[in-house]
């Protein structure tokens, strides 16, 4: 008895360790920690080409999740920086997810062919996932581990090409539950 005591003891103790680092890299990178990362609301939206996409399939990937919109200047300041950040993971078990919140595709594809950018855009055309996610203004980011648990968000504008970030998420992907 002693022994599973002993041993949940130093799971638990494990884990608290383990969350301070993030907590410290997080914030470094200029996100808020969650309290405890719990599971990301799972939702499904089409792609641009039209291909319905599910979060809870990218289980296995670290996903940041960047509610946006054209008309939002600081969006668009960040945009070319998260282009940079898609670019420097693309091969690795990351996953960059651009929601356009209340807008079709009529309008968000002409900016994204004009800028370029290649990281996948979905279409949030009645707002209803950015309202489960309580977005409140724009952009908002959320960091979303390998195991699916929001870990970490970002109201406001980001510098999301800096080594911060990249360390922050270098960690993410060490994780042996990324594939």
């Amino acid at each position: 008895m002693w022994a599973s005591v002993i041993g949940c003891a130093l799971l638990c103790y494990g884990q608290a360790v383990l969350a301070a680092p993030l907590a410290a890299l997080l914030q470094a990178a200029g996100l808020q920690a969650v309290d405890a990362p719990q599971p990301a609301v799972d939702f499904q939206l089409p792609g641009l080409d039209g291909q319905m996409l599910r979060l809870h399939e990218q289980r296995g990937k670290v996903v940041l999740l960047n509610f946006w919109a054209t008309w939002c200047p600081p969006c668009l300041h960040e945009m070319p920086l998260l282009e940079q950040l898609y670019q420097a993971l693309q091969r690795r078990p990351f996953v960059l997810w651009a929601v356009a919140m209340k807008e079709d595709r009529d309008k968000v594809a002409p900016f994204l062919d004009k800028h370029r950018f290649q990281f996948t855009t979905l279409l949030d055309r009645d707002g209803a996932v950015s309202a489960r996610y309580k977005v409140r203004g724009l952009p908002v980011t959320y960091l979303i581990d390998c195991r699916g648990n929001t870990v970490g968000s970002r109201l406001g504008p980001e510098e999301w090409a800096s080594e911060a970030v990249r360390t922050l998420l270098t960690a993410l992907l060490s994780d042996p539950d990324c594939s």
